[in-house]
């Protein structure tokens, strides 16, 4: 990963670190997970950003069943044969967002949810750890708010994220870190009326992550990219959701692995 890249992903971690000393009692797995969890967010945004250009067959039907890998071209990443936007049904809307239906650690709905076998696969892995996922989708990407403003010739002080389960944030923004495209960048800060609480976001075009904490509402929610305009909310206990062991899900440079 490019160092411009990684100075960015710095910033964005840095107003958590402040929240974190706050909660030393959590130990080292409190420390892991804030630090885990936006790293892979931002790795994601860069990984997602190359189009898949193999397809493959889905045919999992339980969570130990994956799909099977069809001719593949090297180094490709592959997609589900059947992988579309926007795959499950809506549920509840606002302006901003609409939830889908189903249970999102269900293994058909992971299935409908996942780009391709190694996502699938991670994800299952990941339900032991998590209390909920919903994919939700987003009409009013921070990308596009930003673009608003310009033509306005306004600034962005707040942006509204996805709870769960037709619940909405307010973040109040305190800090920023954007390209001159207002494309790309990052923003910090909290939630609103709730100073102690930490909010970061990054962006890239309409591909969203972010990580609320606010321990005074019991909010802890992680939020992954899908596709432009989707986004894949996970709710968690931070005491015991902590980075798997062993091999990485997500594949960095040497250079990311070091900033950790």
């Amino acid at each position: 990963m490019a160092g411009e890249d990684l100075s960015k992903l710095m910033l964005c971690l840095s107003p958590i670190f402040d929240f974190l000393k706050s909660f030393a009692k959590r130990g080292w797995i409190f420390w892991s997970l804030l630090i885990f969890g936006l790293a892979v967010s931002w790795v994601i945004l860069q990984r997602q950003t190359e189009k898949p250009t193999v397809a493959m067959v889905k045919t999992a039907k339980t969570a130990t069943d994956v799909p099977e890998q069809v001719a593949a071209a090297p180094g490709a990443r592959l997609n589900f044969a059947d992988f579309k936007k926007r795959p499950l049904p809506v549920t509840q809307h606002s302006a901003t967002h609409e939830w889908t239906e189903g249970d999102g650690r269900d293994p058909q709905v992971v299935q409908q949810i996942a780009h391709n076998e190694d996502e699938f696969i991670r994800l299952m892995e990941e339900n032991e750890r998590i209390i909920r996922r919903q994919l939700v989708y987003r009409n009013d990407t921070a990308a596009a708010v930003i673009q608003r403003s310009k033509l306005n010739g306004g600034m962005v002080n707040r942006l509204v994220l996805p709870g769960l389960d037709g619940k909405e944030l307010d973040f109040e923004i305190t800090g920023a870190d954007l390209e001159p495209s207002g494309q790309i960048g990052s923003f910090s800060g909290h939630l609103a009326d709730r100073p102690t609480s930490r909010v970061s976001i990054a962006f890239k075009f309409g591909r969203e992550a972010f990580t609320v904490m606010s321990a005074d509402d019991g909010i802890f929610l992680q939020g992954s990219p899908r596709e432009s305009g989707e986004i894949i909310v996970t709710s968690f206990d931070p005491d015991t959701y902590s980075p798997p062991l062993g091999e990485d899900h997500i594949k960095t440079s040497e250079n990311f692995k070091s900033a950790q």
